[in-house]
């Protein structure tokens, strides 16, 4: 069984699916704050903003609308692509460029818990299409 039917084969599940609404509503909430911060609804112009961070908001406000949607409805696509924008729009970004992200240690604490967070929901995620081939 290749890892792609093996994915599949784990998103049929009612355990994975119902996890996979729960990561979809937490995305749908990702994405409206950075609609907040567009709208400068947070209490900092969003003009007034380093580029990077307007870049992020606006990015990540579109996959993270798109992915809600994907993954509501428990879509391959919607998985592959959920990984796909923790690992190479959350971890490095942050991990290599952290400087750009965060002046102080409170804000690398932040974003360190942040990660630590996606870590928590990618090795759930892994460990419910795991089990399905024990069970």
């Amino acid at each position: 069984m290749s890892f792609t039917d093996w994915v599949r084969g784990g998103i049929a599940q009612r355990r994975v699916a119902i996890f996979l609404k729960v990561i979809a509503v937490l995305m749908l909430l990702a994405g409206l704050s950075h609609l907040a911060s567009i709208l400068s609804l947070t209490g900092i112009s969003w003009g007034g903003r380093p580029l990077q961070f307007q870049a992020f908001d606006v990015t990540l406000l579109l996959a993270n609308l798109t992915l809600a949607l994907g993954l509501w409805r428990t879509k391959f696509w919607a998985v592959v692509g959920w990984v796909a924008t923790v690992l190479l729009l959350q971890y490095v970004p942050i991990l290599f460029f952290t400087d750009l992200f965060a002046s102080n240690a409170r804000e690398r604490a932040t974003l360190y818990t942040m990660l630590a967070i996606h870590a928590v929901f990618l090795g759930t995620f892994f460990a419910l299409l795991r089990r399905k081939g024990g069970s």
